[in-house]
This record gives C-alpha cells, sequence and structure tokens, in this order.
C-alpha cells in the first residue's frame, strides 16, 4: 500500500519555533494595552494561525499598530509670574559681584560650561513665620489647630521671629540739598495769587479781572432812610450809630431775632432786652424794657428775678445787658414727642427684667 497523501508540504520545526516566538511577543504587547485591543487581537489572530495549516508559504503576522495617545497641549495660565529668557554667563556675573560688594574679594569667572540661554522667574522674597503652641509646645503646621492637643492658635502662642514694634523703626534723617547756585522757582507758590482776566466789550478798557463772588449786605437808617456807607456805622445824614432797629438787606431774622453784631441798643422801650449772667455769661430769657410801663410795673410789684439756667444765680444789677448774637433755633415740640416716644418704646422695665 501505499502512504496516504500529506495535505501539504511539511513545515519544518525552525519556521514553526519562530512564528510562535512572533506570536508570544504580539500577545505580551497587547497584555500590556486595554481590553479592547485584545478582543482585536483574538478576531485577527485567528485567521493568522488557520493560514499556517494551508499549503501556502507561512508569513509571519504582522504586529497589530497600537493606536499612540493624542498629545494633551499643556494650557499656561498667565495669573501668575512669567518666565523671562537670561544668559547663564549673566546669572554667574551678578552673583560674583555680590560676593565681591559683600566680601572684599576678586573673583575671577570660570566658566566650564558652554553659555546658554535659560528661563527665570523672578518671586518676591517670603518670610517664613512659625508658631508654636503654649500649651505642649508642637509646632503649628498649616492650620490653625494644634496636632496634639488641638488648641486653636490665640494671641498667647509664640511667633518665630518676633514681631517688630513700631518703635523700632528708626526715624529717617531729613535729606540735605547739596546744590549750591540754583534759585528755586516760586512762580507756582501759593502766596502768588494768579489773576484770570479777559478782555472787555468796550474798546480802550482794562480787562475784566474775575474775582469770587460775595454777598453784598446793605444797612440802611431807620430815621432818614439813608443807606449806610461801606463800612461805616454812623448815619452821614442825620448823625445816628447805626442800632439793631436798622434794616439789613439781605435780612436773617431767624439767625439774629434781636439785631446784628456789632450793633448798638434802640432807643425804643416796647422792644424786651436781654441781660446776661456775670458770673457764667449765659444769657437770660428776654424781659421787658426796664423804662415801659411794663417794666416799671414789674419792679413795684417786687416779682422774684431770673435764675439762671447754668449757675443758678439770680440777675441782679451787676448783670451787664447782653449784645446782639447769633440764637439757635429752638427745637421743634413735635420733633421731641416723636423722638420720646420712640425712647420709651425701647426702654425696658425692671419688672419684665425681675
Amino acid at each position: 500500500m501505499s502512504a496516504p497523501a500529506r495535505d501539504g508540504p511539511a513545515v519544518p520545526a525552525e519556521k514553526k519555533g519562530g512564528l510562535s516566538k512572533i506570536v508570544s511577543r504580539m500577545k505580551t504587547v497587547l497584555k500590556r494595552s486595554d481590553g479592547s485591543k485584545r478582543l482585536s487581537f483574538s478576531a485577527k489572530s485567528a485567521p493568522a494561525i488557520a493560514t499556517t495549516a494551508g499549503p501556502s508559504v507561512t508569513k509571519p503576522a504582522e504586529p497589530t499598530p497600537v493606536a499612540a495617545p493624542e498629545p494633551v497641549e499643556a494650557t499656561t495660565t498667565t495669573d501668575g509670574p512669567q518666565p523671562t529668557k537670561i544668559m547663564r554667563s549673566q546669572i554667574d556675573a551678578d552673583r560674583a559681584k555680590k560676593l565681591v560688594e559683600r566680601f572684599a574679594v576678586t573673583i575671577d569667572p570660570m566658566y566650564t560650561q558652554p553659555d546658554k540661554e535659560i528661563s527665570r522667574i523672578e518671586k518676591p522674597i517670603r518670610m517664613r513665620i512659625h508658631r508654636t503652641c503654649h500649651r505642649c509646645n508642637a509646632t503649628f503646621r498649616g492650620g490653625k489647630i494644634c496636632s496634639q492637643c488641638e488648641h486653636v492658635r490665640c494671641k498667647a502662642c509664640p511667633r518665630y521671629p518676633l514681631k517688630k514694634e513700631k518703635t523700632e523703626k528708626k526715624e529717617k534723617e531729613p535729606v540735605v540739598a547739596t546744590v549750591v547756585g540754583i534759585e528755586p522757582d516760586t512762580y507756582w507758590g501759593l502766596r502768588e495769587q494768579i489773576l484770570l482776566t479777559k478782555p472787555s466789550a468796550k474798546p480802550g478798557a482794562e480787562p475784566l479781572v474775575r474775582k469770587t463772588p460775595k454777598q453784598r449786605v446793605r444797612r440802611t437808617c431807620h430815621e432818614c432812610k439813608t443807606m449806610f456807607a461801606g463800612g461805616s456805622k454812623i448815619c452821614r445824614v442825620c448823625d445816628h450809630v447805626r442800632c439793631v432797629e436798622c434794616p439789613r438787606d439781605p435780612a436773617k431774622k431767624k439767625k439774629y431775632p434781636d439785631g446784628y453784631p456789632g450793633d448798638a441798643f434802640s432807643s425804643n422801650t416796647s422792644i424786651p432786652v436781654k441781660y446776661s449772667c456775670h458770673k457764667c455769661l449765659k444769657v437770660f430769657p428776654a424781659v421787658p424794657h426796664p423804662d415801659s410801663e411794663e417794666g416799671i410795673a414789674r419792679k413795684a410789684s417786687g416779682a422774684e428775678p431770673l435764675a439762671c439756667v447754668r449757675c443758678q444765680h439770680p440777675m441782679c444789677s451787676e448783670c451787664p445787658r447782653a449784645p446782639p448774637a447769633k440764637v439757635e433755633p429752638a427745637p421743634d415740640p413735635e420733633v421731641l414727642k416723636s423722638v420720646q416716644a420712640k425712647l420709651a418704646a425701647l426702654s425696658v422695665s425692671n419688672t419684665v427684667a425681675s
């Protein structure tokens, strides 16, 4: 009998060994990746193994390409300080200069490496402060609670370095100018007044000068109706001394009901008068004129004199007549009632407290 025919040509052992090595390497590579790639390997490796039994020439299975991760773009934030480019030789030169100034030594620069450009970020100098718990002498970490005794950091916990007091600051010495021969320019000084002028509408006239607006006060004599001259208190027609009855334009009767400062007393007896205490200078309330009918009747009846509100001194003959002055307006009674009602509502009685 003849030997049974084989399905295909025999595959040498060397080729089988090489193919198994490639497949094993592919398995280890795919095992390191995720599970989705393992599934793709099982689907693609089956036909590759099936081809080994056929009559075709065996070819090593190509490894499946592993997808490379996409590069992540680095996001740069512009909030913090940005790096600056500087040469390495310049940094060494600055360090050598500081050492020369501090220790008075001469340092020659020695370059052992090629000069290159590097990036540096300038940051402010920070002082590290350490706080210690005053109960267990443990050092506080980042928080304000002690890690051993759970004590909340207080003012009694010591601080290192100690906080400098304001009295320790040295007073700066005044800088004395050493420039000689230069005169300061005082054109824009505070003493010199700058006049603002405007050309006049009239041809050939002097320019107009800007001045601060002022209120013009006019006083008129109440006897001859003549206006007083500026700065004068005596009427130029009837020689009357300006008194509290002489009207003022504009008038301010609310602030000065008894007359304006600098005015003489009126000779009219129908106008009430005021006196001031000779001890504390407090003004008494208005009383009838002593030469009027009411004043004479009051004196004859022996009425009690008014008492000072401040020192309780009774009005006597030594108390002088009060000159005209500014009078503060009396408070509104309705406003006083509303304020008293609010205070009474806020007050707490003793019965509630007990």
